[in-house]
């Protein structure tokens, strides 16, 4: 039960992040904030404080931050339709920049030392164990550092693994930094041929470790944070393409859950864990879709281009029209992680 109440928690924080996103940026720029709400539902406590209500509500998920003028016309010079476009567009994306550095904090926080000698393990090559000759005729040498390997971006060394998989057969382009220049070596065979002492079969790459430094976390820390990005922005490309279907996609109730098992298992996994769904958030919520921050953001470039705003009735319309699309799929996703549940329990 503990981990579960941390788990909605954790959960409804992130929400009540991105919503102060927003609202930090709306203040800094002379925008009037109506409201602001920490957690969702019927009021527990309210205190209005420099125009702005400020609300605790029930349910501890969710938050809002309700602007002037933010979904209709508004004649105060303090709305959100008369500030200047940069500051709106500032004003939109802060919420997932906000996402997007708590996510990065929370990597920066548990990041920790994972060679043998206290140190880093990069995607540098110590050895090329001498059983591996495949890999040694293919070019790779001590001192490459992996850049890609056909083609994926290799970020920090868990990736190397990633990128195997992807893999067709055993073969595979690699781009390397050697001695300051990138060098392309066509063909690479990595097999796993070599025998280790556990019996698991190795390719027989050992990668070095270097020293932890603060620089050196601060860069696995970035690293990790892109490399979280791109995990989201691969699934999403593997459900417009079919690879993924929407049944396995999981809303709050899937969410909280997995994050409950995890929590379980370790503090820093569940951490981690909650710094992937932060970064999840700023990605999902900066996708060109009505009722998102990028679907506004989509209407602000317009106005840009066009010199002046599209008509506010037009974009309520379809902003209407995405929300309710988004609340089907809500509504659906929950009634499959709860169907989910209630099969396996």
């Amino acid at each position: 039960m503990l981990q579960i109440i941390l788990a909605i928690l954790a959960f409804g924080a992130l929400v009540v992040v991105h919503e102060f996103g927003h609202f930090i940026t709306a203040k800094r720029g002379g925008v009037q904030v109506n409201e602001f709400w920490i957690g969702m539902g019927p009021t527990l406590l309210s205190k209005d404080w420099h125009g702005t209500k400020y609300c605790l509500k029930l349910l501890p998920f969710g938050g809002a931050c309700v602007m002037e003028g933010e979904d209709g016309e508004s004649e105060s010079a303090h709305s959100f339709g008369k500030a200047k476009l940069r500051r709106r567009m500032l004003i939109v994306v802060a919420g997932a920049l906000m996402n997007f550095l708590v996510g990065f904090l929370l990597v920066l926080a548990i990041m920790r030392p994972n060679g043998p000698d206290g140190g880093y393990i990069v995607s540098t090559v110590d050895s090329v164990s001498p059983q591996s000759t495949a890999a040694a005729e293919g070019g790779l040498a001590a001192g490459d550092t992996i850049l890609k390997v056909d083609g994926y971006h290799i970020l920090q060394r868990e990736d190397f693994e990633t990128a195997l998989a992807r893999g067709a057969d055993t073969t595979y382009e690699v781009v390397v930094r050697r001695d300051g220049q990138r060098v392309t070596l066509p063909a690479v065979k990595m097999e796993a041929s070599i025998e280790g002492e556990d019996g698991r079969k190795l390719i027989g790459i050992n990668f070095a470790e270097q020293k932890a430094t603060l620089g050196m976390r601060l860069n696995l820390s970035v690293r990790a944070s892109v490399n979280y990005a791109r995990l989201v922005w691969s699934s999403l490309g593997q459900l417009v393409t079919g690879k993924v279907g929407v049944d396995q996609l999981s809303g709050p109730v899937g969410v909280a859950e997995v994050m409950a098992d995890t929590a379980k298992y370790s503090m820093a996994s569940f951490f981690n864990l909650v710094a992937f769904i932060s970064i999840n958030l700023g990605v999902m919520n900066l996708l060109p879709l009505p009722a998102l921050d990028g679907g506004r953001l989509v209407f602000l470039l317009l106005e840009g281009i066009r010199r002046k705003p599209v008509p506010a009735k037009y974009e309520g319309w379809v902003h209407a029209a995405g929300l309710v699309l988004l609340l089907a799929l809500m509504v659906y996703v929950t009634g499959q992680d709860i169907f989910r549940i209630v099969t396996r329990g």
